[in-house]
C-alpha cells in the first residue's frame, strides 16, 4: 500500500510541483488567490508530462532497460533536482524554521508583473461594461435613452481600444 502511495505521489504530484516552485518561486506569482491551486493543478500535469518524457527517453536508450528502477531513480532524481532549484530561488520560505541556514530571501514580484495585471483588470471592467452597455441598447425601447447609451458605448470602446494597444505595446 506504502508503495503504491510512493509511486502515485512521484508520479503525479512531486516532480511537477516541484518544477513549477522552480519556475515560479514567489507566493502569488502564478495567482493572487488561488495561487496554491494553481501550483497543485500545474503540479500534476507536469508530472504526467515528465513521466511520458522519462518513459520515452527510457524506451529509446538502447542499453537501457525500461524497468521500475530506472523510472524510480529518474523521478526522484529529477524531483531533487528541481527542489533544489526552487530551494535556491526561494520557494521554500517554511524550510527556515528547521534552520536559519536553509532560509533563502522570498524572491520579489517584478512591477511590470503587477502593473500588467493592473491592465488586464482594467481591460475586463471595461469589457464588463461594454457588455452591459450593448445589453441595455437590446432592451431599450426609449430613442432618446437609447442613443444616450450608443454615445457612452462609443467612448468605452474608444477607451477599450486605448488599453488594448497600451497593453500591446508592453509587449
Amino acid at each position: 500500500m506504502l508503495r503504491l502511495f510512493l509511486a502515485a505521489l512521484f508520479m503525479f504530484f512531486l516532480p511537477g510541483y516541484t518544477l513549477i516552485n522552480a519556475i515560479y518561486p514567489g507566493k502569488g506569482e502564478l495567482d493572487e488567490e488561488l495561487d496554491m491551486l494553481y501550483r497543485t493543478a500545474y503540479g500534476i500535469g507536469m508530472s504526467v508530462a515528465l513521466v511520458v518524457i522519462i518513459g520515452f527517453v527510457l524506451g529509446h536508450i538502447p542499453s537501457g532497460e525500461f524497468v521500475a528502477g530506472n523510472i524510480w531513480i529518474s523521478l526522484i532524481s529529477l524531483t531533487v533536482v528541481f527542489f533544489f532549484l526552487g530551494w535556491y530561488r526561494g520557494a521554500y520560505q517554511s524550510l527556515g524554521i528547521i534552520s536559519s541556514r536553509l532560509a533563502r530571501a522570498e524572491p520579489q514580484l517584478s512591477e511590470h508583473v503587477d502593473e500588467d495585471s493592473k491592465k488586464v483588470k482594467r481591460l475586463q471592467k471595461m469589457a464588463k461594461k461594454r457588455a452591459s452597455l450593448k445589453e441595455k441598447i437590446k432592451h431599450s425601447k426609449d430613442k432618446e435613452e437609447r442613443a444616450k447609451v450608443e454615445k457612452q458605448l462609443e467612448r468605452v470602446e474608444k477607451r477599450l481600444k486605448e488599453l488594448e494597444r497600451d497593453r500591446e505595446q508592453d509587449f
